[in-house]
């Protein structure tokens, strides 16, 4: 039995049948935190790039590390700042030269033709690569040869695919060659092998195999692990082929998340997560990632990636203009609806307060009944003139940011819930204070109504619970469900559930809702 067999039969065994992943707005909270902290892991890369360099610089240093550090910086540039990963295989070719390390001049060639790729220099790369293998390369760098000759063709690739199909299946066929001498090379047991084999499979047609390998694969790799990004990266791949979209974002944002921790500028996942975001509708999102994408191929200098993201970038810019164009639009129409809606909110109160002083009327034959309304009628008034001076202040807000110009300010204002939860708990201090002081017994008295290990504690003295606050309504006369949920800000379904449940734990559930408007009640 092959060595093939005995691996797959290994995967089989170990894996379950891998159930599809989609894309859910707890991995686009995470990229976008992933985002935020990219000026922490980019400088985390110029600390290790200074202390290379520092090496490099050290005249008394021995010639190996200078040369071992100049091959690493051409390496730390390349998916960085391909220009300057340039400059240092160069100088690491110099200083191998300088000190006759023939391997080391090599591995500065093999660094300088992959770069070369980056930068969309293919017919000088194909060049240095020809010749390098013409003069032969050492077993020791025999993987790092072909690695990088296999990405250069794969760059060719991608460059050529939608313009000439012939050159770009000759480029195929090249990359694929270079693969299978890196699988000669490797054991099965690696997770590189294991990589590339899953490549080999999907040459074959065999996709779900394919994907099998990479999801074992990934689910072993330590966390961290410069592998993630590219296996995420290929997963994303095959679910495309296969179908499955949804699936297939979640892996562009797994790897774009590990390509930013990496500091990789030379991507692809973030680019194609933002074609996914305009297909879904998320035009804000698509558009934030797309400049991103941008932002990262220039910095780097990645003409593959560059020419990529101009496919798309238009489409998603157009979109992305009529969008805000169409909030524009609308946002007038969204002053107007807040308006309306402090308005109402005023009015609510104005009721309130008309009911509150139809019930001071009634006990007036109290000894304190005098003093009760002026309190109550302070309380609210109160509230009333607070309501007033917001919506001034409201009104004179928006105002200013129409005038200034600030319309994503207003337009994040005019989408807040801040303003309404204000008001909302506002109304309930001003309510509960001045319904206690009318009817100070109330809690007590309601809590008799109730069986004994269902009664209601207030946590807070001279505040009412919000199934108390409901009967304290009804109490005031209103017992329609819905004013009260108008009132309160819940929705009429919650006030009918409070109501049921507490009817339900009363001493006598039938008289439940009369014996509560008798609280209070003076006795003739």
């Amino acid at each position: 039995m092959t060595r093939i067999t005995l691996f797959l039969l290994a995967i089989f065994a170990s894996v379950s049948l891998f159930a599809a992943d989609k894309l859910t707005e707890e991995d686009l909270a995470n990229l976008d935190k992933e985002l935020e902290l990219v000026p922490m892991y980019d400088k985390m890369k110029y600390e290790r790039i200074d202390s290379l360099k520092q090496i490099l610089n050290s005249a008394n240093r021995p010639s190996n590390l200078r040369i071992d550090a100049a091959l690493k910086l051409g390496a730390e540039y390349r998916a960085f700042i391909s220009d300057s990963s340039m400059v240092y295989y160069r100088k690491a070719m110099a200083l191998a030269y300088q000190y006759g390390d023939s391997s080391a001049v090599i591995e500065a060639k093999i660094g300088h033709f992959n770069v070369l790729g980056v930068l969309g220099f293919f017919g000088e790369a194909v060049h240095e690569l020809n010749t390098l293998e013409e003069e032969g390369v050492p077993e020791s760098l025999q993987f790092l040869f072909y690695d990088s000759a296999r990405q250069l063709y794969y760059y060719m690739q991608g460059y050529t695919e939608n313009s000439d199909v012939a050159y770009s299946a000759d480029y195929f066929q090249k990359n694929r060659e270079y693969r299978n001498k890196i699988l000669e090379l490797l054991d099965s047991r690696e997770p590189l092998y294991q990589l590339y084999y899953a490549e080999v499979l999907q040459d074959h047609g065999k996709i779900s195999q394919s994907r099998e390998v990479l999801t074992h694969l990934m689910s072993n790799l330590p966390q961290g692990n410069d592998l993630v990004a590219r296996i995420a990266s290929t997963i994303a791949r095959l679910d495309r082929m296969a179908g499955n979209p949804e699936s297939a974002a979640h892996f562009c944002a797994v790897s774009a998340i590990y390509d930013i921790k990496g500091s990789i500028k030379e991507n692809t996942s973030l680019q194609t997560l933002a074609t996914y975001l305009y297909a879904t509708g998320d035009i804000e999102r698509a558009y934030h990632y797309i400049c991103i994408s941008l932002d990262d191929a220039n910095f780097c200098n990645a003409r593959l990636r560059n020419m990529e993201i101009s496919r798309n970038m238009p489409l998603i810019n157009s979109a992305y203009k009529n969008e805000i164009d169409t909030k524009n639009r609308t946002l007038l129409i969204a002053i107007v609806v807040e308006t309306i809606l402090a308005v109402g909110l005023v009015i609510a109160v104005m009721l309130i307060l008309y009911q509150m002083r139809k019930l001071s009327i009634a006990r007036k034959s109290l000894k304190l009944a005098n003093k009760v309304k002026e309190d109550y009628m302070g309380h609210f008034l109160n509230l009333c003139s607070i309501y007033m001076e917001r919506l001034a202040s409201y009104n004179r807000t928006v105002a200013r940011k129409v005038t200034a110009g600030q319309i994503d300010d207003l337009l994040k204002l005019t989408k807040s819930t801040k303003f309404a939860d204000e008001q909302n708990k506002l109304f309930y201090e001003n309510f509960d204070s001045a319904f206690l002081h009318i009817y100070p017994t109330f809690v007590d008295d309601f809590n008799a109504l109730l069986q004994p290990e269902e009664r209601i504690e207030v946590k807070e003295l001279g505040k009412l619970t919000m199934e108390l606050r409901i009967f304290a309504f009804l109490r005031l006369g209103i017992e329609d469900s819905n004013k009260i949920a108008s009132f309160l800000r819940y929705s009429v379904n919650t006030i009918y559930s409070y109501r049921n449940k507490i009817r339900n734990k009363a001493i006598n559930r039938d008289t439940f809702d009369e014996d509560v408007k008798k609280i209070g009640m003076v006795k003739e």
